[in-house]
């Protein structure tokens, strides 16, 4: 009976790490930070920090995130008041990723990226808002594999970057 349950154990353990050897993306670290007052018709910046805890350097696409600049896709959920806000940016479809596309984070390194929160979301009236990150990485992947940059969409490896939300008022 030991012996089975060691057994079971170590094959988790082998499954359990290949996966995480396959998920470059594990190693990413994702926070958020707010104002937590602001006025109404006011910006409202959103800074976004990506922490590579991982020991080697990755390469991140960045598209559909904060770190490509401006507003392309909706990367945030937005309520007020408990209710939810529509994206009312732009949305864009793309041509296959250029060199300059991707975001080479070194291990232990933190990038930051900052976005206005007002130019996509209607936040013309006063209440208590929750941003709630919903970053899917497009591509990710270990730099030190060798691959070209820009990688074929048929080689991306995609993955969900979990964010914590952020709370924060805006008053009259």
């Amino acid at each position: 009976m030991t012996t089975k349950l060691a057994a079971v154990t170590l094959a988790f353990a082998m499954v359990s790490s290949s996966s995480l050897a396959a998920s470059p993306a594990a190693a990413l670290r994702c926070a958020l930070e707010a104002p937590a007052k602001a006025a109404v018709g006011q910006p409202v910046l959103l800074r976004f920090a990506l922490t590579n805890t991982g020991t080697v350097p990755l390469q991140v696409l960045r598209w559909n995130t904060p770190f490509e600049g401006a507003w392309f896709a909706p990367f945030v959920a937005l309520t007020r008041d408990g209710q939810a806000l529509p994206f009312q940016g732009p949305m864009i479809k793309r041509a296959e990723p250029q060199a300059a596309d991707y975001l080479k984070v070194e291990a232990g390194q933190s990038i930051h990226a900052e976005v206005d929160l007002a130019l996509p979301f209607d936040l013309s009236k006063p209440g208590q808002y929750r941003v709630q990150p919903r970053i899917r990485l497009i591509d990710v992947f270990a730099a030190t594999t060798g691959e070209p940059v820009p990688r074929p969409r048929a080689k991306h490896q995609g993955a969900d970057l979990a964010c914590p939300a952020v709370d924060l008022a805006i008053a009259p």
